[in-house]
């Protein structure tokens, strides 16, 4: 069990109690010389707490197409890119073409109905307000459109606060991995000084993909990708967005000793 506000890793955890302060950046014998420069968040279920609306909108475009029921449930189980592998998932057999379009645009008018409630984590201003006062930056990449995403007004409280937004181009990717490689060669850092935390397998591959760390934001019941998935990724499960900023400014080139979860 994930207590909120903590972070799980295979081999170091780090609380409230035990994370340096911004300004000590070492812990004799065990870390040495920060490696985190730059951190790329995730926005959809991440930054941005549309969870209810994107399972829903999915929900919604299943049933109008007389298509198996889609629960909370078995969209964690199944969730993953590109969306046409998800959407047969869901459904259990192929899709032809002319199913995968109508449950695109049944997808998007209901998700468009939805959005307009959704707001940040609550987590999120804080979270990148620390991260930022640290003196590093940080960008948002997401799946969704380009053009639909720097309209967005849920965007406005953290703009200043990103040195790089990006949204899917016109045409779209067909994964995280190339849109993640983009990104990272516009904002010309060095990806093994960078951090992308995301909440669900594509962000994970692509970071280990690009040479970057990454680490898995999964706030339970919320989540959109069971814990049984998550905890097969290998990779540190961060319960908080505040929780993977003290993980990324304790992150470290070289760790020696034992450590343990909690």
């Amino acid at each position: 069990m994930l207590v909120p506000g903590h972070v799980r890793l295979d081999r170091l955890c780090v609380d409230s109690a035990h994370c340096p302060s911004i300004a000590d950046n070492r812990l004799p014998g065990r870390l040495k010389t920060l490696a985190i420069e730059h951190i790329v968040w995730d926005w959809n279920g991440t930054l941005f707490d549309d969870g209810p609306a994107l399972v829903l909108a999915t929900a919604d475009a299943f049933a109008a197409a007389g298509l198996p029921e889609v629960t909370p449930e078995r969209f964690r189980d199944h969730f993953t890119r590109p969306i046409t592998d998800f959407y047969e998932k869901l459904a259990g057999r192929p899709l032809t073409g002319a199913e995968q379009a109508e449950l695109d645009e049944r997808f998007q008018l209901s998700y468009a109905r939805r959005i307009a409630a959704a707001t940040l984590h609550p987590d999120t201003v804080n979270a990148l307000t620390t991260w930022h006062e640290s003196g590093r930056s940080q960008s948002l990449l997401s799946m969704y459109p380009h053009e639909l995403l720097v309209e967005m007004a849920q965007l406005s409280p953290i703009a200043a606060m990103l040195s790089r937004v990006d949204g899917t181009p016109g045409g779209g990717q067909h994964g995280k991995e190339p849109h993640l490689r983009s990104h990272l060669e516009h904002l010309d850092v060095d990806p093994g000084r960078v951090l992308v935390v995301g909440d669900n397998v594509d962000d994970v591959v692509a970071a280990q993909a690009c040479g970057a760390k990454g680490v898995l934001y999964h706030p339970g019941d919320t989540a959109l990708l069971s814990m049984a998935r998550a905890e097969g990724l290998a990779v540190p499960i961060a319960s908080s967005l505040t929780g993977a900023v003290r993980l990324a400014l304790t992150f470290v080139d070289e760790f020696s000793g034992g450590g343990h979860d909690t």
